[in-house]
């Protein structure tokens, strides 16, 4: 008999969704130091769980710290050294059941409720600090690793097959012989099936189109470094808090130890990147700063800081080079306008700065006036389409206040309407 899913939540247990919503929000943006002995514990506990020998455990001290390992060591090297990212994830399994036991719409509404929602813009800045510095050698990294995935993605299908064969009466007896003899012949056999089977077949053109029908959407979306590293962090992102609320709060049946071990690893580490032979450990940092809309922040200072001096900068989620970001928006000049090509920095910029500055410092012709309001044209190819902002001089203080209006307004009075919800101006008194 099927379980009944669970559709609903109790009035009680919808009291308790913002706590665990911020506990794990906390956790994940914890600017603790790691223990380290702890966290090496968590990621040995975590491989046990998973069926896979104890591996080396690199720590370190920034994202940063990879790229610098790159420029001592070849991707060859390294690939060789540490294998390749895996591609089994206790949250996987445990999502997959928990998920089982929950209605469809009730897990969306938990995801919607629990999930951090800064976690993937957080991941961005990073998977941008890695892609965006010395590219071709991560690329580099990722294509040295394309093998080992593939040869993963083979035996995760052996894998469900097997699973599939045991279900067929009379099947089980001889999946044990298969066991048997891959257990006392194949892995002697291992390193010359790597030379004799696996490399060649990796260059087979139909492994090629399969690795690129699988693979492609994924690289496209955020580029290969981003997808290996965004892959490995779902064990601390993911839905760690819907997880929790479904097994702890709703009562959901999982693995206790897998549970356990999957919390370890959430609780007690910082970003993690596990391989097959090694598991990248980083500290977390010592500072995360976010605006009211929990959106990566901070004026003349580091968005995200390191204990080792790497810093990431962020304007309301964007981030910004350091060439900007050291500076407070009132320091920053209109100027840099007329020289950016970035238009997502140009529009953090025009923000910054504001357009009453950009009115006095850059080049403006008046196009049309009404009262103390006047409408103006930034001649200069500032942004991708001509700004032309309605101007409004305060009488007792002399303060400017500009806003944006579209480009095809040449009126004040059309300007004016088009800001106050297409309410015309003699309809409301200005004070003059």
């Amino acid at each position: 008999m099927s379980q009944t899913k669970i559709a609903s939540l109790t009035l009680e247990q919808e009291v308790l969704l913002p706590v665990y919503r911020d506990e794990w929000r906390e956790r994940t943006f914890s600017c603790q130091p790691i223990n380290r002995e702890k966290a090496a514990r968590a990621v040995k506990t975590t491989y046990a769980a998973l069926g896979l020998p104890e591996p080396d455990i690199v720590f370190l001290t920034t994202p940063d710290a990879l790229r610098q390992m790159l420029l001592q060591q070849s991707p060859k090297a390294l690939a060789q050294q540490w294998g390749a990212p895996l591609l089994a994830s206790l949250g996987t399994a445990i999502g997959d059941r928990v998920r089982e036991q929950v209605e469809d719409s009730l897990w969306i509404e938990l995801e919607n409720e629990l999930s951090p929602e800064d976690f993937p813009l957080m991941m961005f800045v990073l998977q941008d600090t890695l892609v965006g510095q010395d590219g071709e050698l991560l690329t580099q990294l990722w294509g040295e690793w394309q093998e080992g995935i593939l040869r993963q993605m083979w035996e995760q299908q052996e894998r469900e097959m097997r699973q599939e064969l045991l279900k067929i009466p009379g099947m089980e007896p001889l999946t044990q012989v298969g066991d048997f003899l891959w257990q006392h012949i194949g892995e002697p056999l291992s390193q010359q099936l790597e030379e004799t089977f696996w490399k060649p077949m990796a260059n087979q053109p139909w492994v090629r189109e399969l690795e690129r029908q699988m693979t492609q959407p994924l690289l496209q979306l955020v580029g290969g470094m981003g997808f290996v590293w965004n892959l490995a962090h779902n064990l601390q992102a993911g839905s760690m808090a819907t997880l929790d609320f479904c097994i702890s709060v709703l009562g959901c049946d999982c693995d206790r130890a897998e549970w356990e071990a999957y919390m370890g690893l959430a609780t007690e580490c910082g970003l993690t990147l596990p391989l097959e032979n090694a598991c990248l450990v980083c500290d977390r940092p010592i500072k995360i700063s976010f605006d009211s809309d929990r959106r990566l922040h901070a004026e003349g200072e580091a968005a995200i800081a390191w204990a080792d001096g790497y810093s990431i900068y962020a304007f309301q989620g964007v981030r910004l080079p350091p060439r900007y970001g050291r500076l407070h928006p009132n320091l920053w000049r209109s100027e840099w306008l007329l020289t950016e090509s970035n238009a997502e920095l140009r529009r953090v910029l025009i923000q910054g700065i504001g357009y009453s500055r950009i009115c006095q410092e850059l080049d403006a012709v008046e196009l049309d006036f009404w009262r103390e309001y006047t409408l103006i044209r930034i001649e200069n190819e500032v942004d991708i389409e001509p700004i032309h902002l309605l101007k409004m001089t305060c009488p007792s203080t002399g303060y400017i206040h500009a806003t944006r209006v579209p480009p095809h307004i040449f009126s004040a009075r059309e300007a004016i309407r088009w800001v106050n919800w297409d309410i015309d101006p003699e309809q409301f008194v200005v004070e003059s």
